[in-house]
This record gives C-alpha cells, sequence and structure tokens, in this order.
C-alpha cells in the first residue's frame, strides 16, 4: 500500500513523497527511520478516473526528459524531480513506474539504475546514458539529448502517420458507401422483385445471398473477425511476420523506398545519439540493434557491431549488406571513420535524409492516388452491377405489360 506523506528532516527541509508500508502505522515507522518528522500521512488523492492509462509513448518519454532537464537546470535534487514528475504524468502506469524509482532513489540507489528496473518503459540506450552523464557530471546535457532523440522519433513517426490519413479516410468512406448499398438498397431492390415475381438477374441475388449470410451471422462473423484480427496482429509482431510485411510493402514503388529510409534515418539518428553520448562504437551499434524492429536490420547492425569488437571499421563490414545500406550511407562511414568525425559524418547524411523522407511523405497522398483510383474503380464496377442491371430487367419486365 503506498502513502503520500509531508515533513521535515533533521535540518528543517520540507520533504514530500510517497512511500510503500502494509499499514500507515509502519508508513511513520519508516519514514522516521530516515529521519522525517511527519506532519501529514494518507493515501495518495489523485482520483483514479482522472488518471487516463496506455502505453508510454515516445512523446511522454520526450516530456519526461525535457521536464527533467529544466529541473536540473532550476538545481532541483533528482529524487525531488522524480516525485515532482510522477505528480505531472497523465497515465497511471507512469506514475506508478516513477513513485517506484523515488522510492528506489531515496533509499540510495543511483538514477540510472532505478530507471534501469524498468527495461518495458525506458531504453536501455537512455539508463546508459544517464548513468553516463551521473559520472562525468553532465547529467543536464545528456536529459537534453535524450529529450530531441525522443521529439525526433515521434516526428518521424508522425509525419508517416499524417501522410496516411488521406488515402486511410477515402477507403473507409468508400467501405462505408459499398456496406450501405450492399445492407440497405440491394435488399430493398431485391424486395421489388420477389414481391412482383420477377427473376433476380444472378449477380443481384447473389449479392442478396451474401447480405442475408451476414445479417443471419453477424455475431459469429464479428467474433471470428475480432479472432482473426488478434492472431494477426500477433504475428505481425513476430519476426516472421516482420520480414513478411517488410518484403510485401518493400516490393511497391512508393513505399519500398520510404520504408528503407525511414530504417535508416532511425539507425542513423539513434547510433549519433549514443556516440555523442560517449558510448564506444561496437556498445552504439549492440543498443541499436535492440531497438530496431525489421529483422534484416536488426541483423545486419548486430553482425556490424560483432565485426566492430573484432577490430574491423563499419565501412568494411556494411559493404555485405547494399539491399539495406545505399552507397551513400557506406561512404559516410568510411569518410566518418577517416577524420575521426563519425558521429558529424552521419549527422550530414542524416540531414539530408530527413529532407527526403520529409519531401516523399508531403508527396505520398498525391503519388498513391492512381492505387486508390483503381481500387474505387474496381468497386464501382460492383457496385453499378448490382444495381443497373437489376434496374434495367425491372424496366424492360415493366415494358412487357
Amino acid at each position: 500500500m503506498k502513502f503520500e506523506f509531508r515533513g521535515f528532516d533533521r535540518d528543517g527541509n520540507f520533504k514530500t513523497g510517497i512511500i510503500e508500508a502494509e499499514t500507515q502505522e509502519q508508513a511513520v515507522n519508516l519514514l522516521q527511520n530516515q529521519g522525517v518528522v511527519v506532519t501529514y500521512l494518507s493515501k495518495p488523492s489523485v482520483p483514479k478516473f482522472l488518471v487516463s492509462f496506455g502505453k508510454i509513448s515516445l512523446l511522454d518519454l520526450a516530456f519526461f526528459c525535457r521536464s527533467f532537464n529544466f529541473l536540473l537546470k532550476s538545481k532541483t535534487p533528482i529524487d525531488e524531480a522524480v516525485k515532482s514528475l510522477s505528480y505531472q504524468v497523465n497515465k497511471q502506469n507512469f506514475k506508478n513506474i516513477l513513485e517506484d524509482v523515488y522510492q528506489e532513489i531515496i533509499a540510495g540507489v543511483p538514477l540510472s539504475e532505478s530507471l534501469a528496473k524498468h527495461t518495458e518503459t525506458f531504453p536501455s540506450s537512455m539508463t546508459k546514458l544517464i548513468k553516463i552523464g551521473e559520472i562525468s557530471g553532465k547529467l543536464e546535457e545528456v536529459f537534453e539529448n535524450l529529450a530531441n532523440h525522443f521529439e525526433n522519433q515521434h516526428k518521424l513517426l508522425t509525419k508517416v502517420i499524417q501522410s496516411l490519413y488521406y488515402p486511410a479516410i477515402v477507403i473507409l468512406i468508400f467501405i462505408a458507401t459499398i456496406g450501405f448499398i450492399f445492407f440497405n438498397v440491394i435488399p430493398q431492390l431485391s424486395k421489388i422483385f420477389i414481391e412482383n415475381n420477377i427473376p433476380l438477374p444472378k449477380i443481384t441475388q447473389n449479392f442478396l445471398n451474401i447480405s442475408n449470410f451476414f445479417f443471419s451471422y453477424w455475431y459469429y462473423l464479428l467474433v471470428g473477425l475480432i479472432i482473426f484480427v488478434y492472431f494477426l496482429i500477433e504475428f505481425f509482431r513476430s519476426d516472421e511476420g516482420k520480414l513478411l510485411l517488410y518484403n510485401f510493402f518493400s516490393n511497391f514503388p512508393i513505399v519500398g523506398p520510404l520504408l528503407k529510409e525511414i530504417y535508416i534515418i532511425s539507425f542513423l539518428e539513434s547510433l549519433i545519439f549514443l556516440i555523442k553520448g560517449g558510448l564506444p562504437l561496437s556498445e552504439s551499434l549492440e543498443i541499436v540493434s535492440q531497438s530496431i524492429t525489421n529483422p534484416y536490420y536488426k541483423n545486419a547492425i548486430t553482425h556490424l557491431s560483432e565485426e566492430t569488437k573484432r577490430g574491423k571499421s563499419v565501412s568494411e563490414s556494411i559493404k555485405i549488406f547494399p539491399d539495406l545500406f545505399p552507397p551513400f550511407v557506406v561512404q559516410s562511414f568510411a569518410t566518418g571513420e577517416k577524420t575521426g568525425e563519425l558521429a558529424n559524418t552521419l549527422a550530414t547524411i542524416l540531414e539530408y535524409y530527413n529532407l527526403e523522407v520529409n519531401n516523399r511523405t508531403a508527396n505520398l497522398s498525391e503519388a498513391i492516388q492512381p492505387l486508390i483510383i483503381i481500387i474505387l474503380a474496381i468497386g464501382l464496377i460492383f457496385i453499378e452491377a448490382s444495381l443497373i442491371i437489376p434496374i434495367s430487367e425491372l424496366t424492360k419486365t415493366i415494358r412487357q405489360f
């Protein structure tokens, strides 16, 4: 059970925070053993329904690092900074984690080790850089770099998602229109034929049979769809599923190059971030390989890390992956290793790829319009066939009378 407390230490400094104990009496005893005179103790008063749940995102981590940087610049102690941020975050799971981190810190555990106990939230690259910041005394700089890193990752993801808004909306409207015609218009039209003993055209009869099937077994179909989507998502989370997705989309003339550039940006941005943070190149590559979701790039970067540990240069090792890393990237590694300015050289090529992705995502909606038009045209053919043919048959029958 967790309790919120306020009080003063032996030096007269005001203290406030969260402590975990089985009872209030035990919480008071624990605080007194820490030299805190308790003036207030109760369960946390934050209403649970006001706190949202959900996965901790890149934006959440960016907010945490940016806020932590500001608090450190204002000379706020680390434990007070963590406690303050635990009150500001709006996700209950993040709040709970920060409360645990706070308890670890006031117990004497360094910040980096406290965060490293929550690997599902804080990446290993983040905790290792924080450890370097603690040793070198440059913790403020580390958190500023971390904030920039997570913000850049979030911006890249947002650009890609926003570029897909238009085609997604068009497809959804089209599906809704087909659904309306399929389940409303066609049954009404078919009713006219049935009531007047007029034979239904074959295509209309087929659509009507499908419509009746959906109406009769929609609950079974809904459950089946949910189960299918669940297993489909689980499959695409596996290495085999990720490979299948990558191989499928990489064959498209527009999406394929964009997808490759996104992975290259993620690789370069993370690597530059770790190198500038003071980590050795081989260790930086190893950490980057753990954060890459694509199995092809993951295995390639792992190989680069292993070869670098053996003393081989990255520019030599990376040449065996021409399908993943273009010559431009290989040359940049060679130049950076030769001049001793690897991070700055990679930063230059990273800027180039960022511009390329910005241009591609800005024009993505226009680029895939022909594909959308083809899909809409095929759907319209079926719609016209299901409506025009029966109406034409109905008109002929009326004329005969």
